[in-house]
């Protein structure tokens, strides 16, 4: 029988293990539409509620890594190495996964500096509003139409790979959650109960 997720994962496991790949897969490709020319095709409410979403899948995953086993034999004190050891036994293809994600946040974010809470009046004149320290009040700056379009789609990227940042992060934690309690060692390196 194929089993989707990497073994050794329940069922319940399993599930939550995908729809935080798949949440993630759906806000890089939010990311990359917004390297498209022209005006932004990204729908910014999609971006919404793959942000959104982050909270459920990141939140469920944390109460899994504090109630379970592994998570306290991987994140508790004492265990510097231990993550750094278990994330290095992933299988290759799921640590290439984890470096593409990482990569393209990374792309994201350098590119995303212009990044601007834009708005449109009811003329159809763009601007965003920043604080003028010499006059001690927020001013409007008027934006060309591709200016508002950059800007549009700097911030629809910015939320987008955060998003993806935080579901990778989610299926990570599913990961720790299912990993088996490793003994740990005592002062003199003989093994001790967890």
């Amino acid at each position: 029988m194929n089993q989707m997720g990497p073994p050794g994962l329940s069922r319940a496991g399993r599930i939550h293990f995908v729809l935080a790949w798949v949440l993630c897969v759906a806000a890089l490709l939010l990311v990359a539409a917004t390297w498209l020319p022209g005006p932004s095709k990204v729908p910014f409410g999609a971006v919404g509620v793959v942000f959104v979403a982050i909270f459920p899948v990141v939140g469920v995953a944390l109460v899994r890594v504090l109630f379970s086993e592994g998570g306290r034999s991987l994140l508790g004190r004492g265990n510097g190495g231990r993550m750094a050891r278990f994330a290095w036994s992933l299988p290759t293809g799921l640590k290439w996964s984890y470096a593409f994600v990482l990569a393209t946040l990374l792309l994201a974010m350098a590119t995303g500096g212009g990044a601007r809470d834009t708005k449109t009046d009811e003329h159809g004149n763009h601007y965003y509003t920043r604080w003028n320290n010499t006059a001690l009040r927020s001013e409007r700056v008027v934006l060309s139409e591709a200016e508002y379009h950059e800007a549009s789609k700097a911030q629809a990227r910015v939320f987008a790979s955060g998003a993806a940042l935080f579901h990778a992060l989610g299926g990570f934690l599913v990961l720790v959650a299912a990993s088996p309690a490793a003994p740990r060692l005592g002062a003199n390196g003989s093994k001790r109960s967890a």
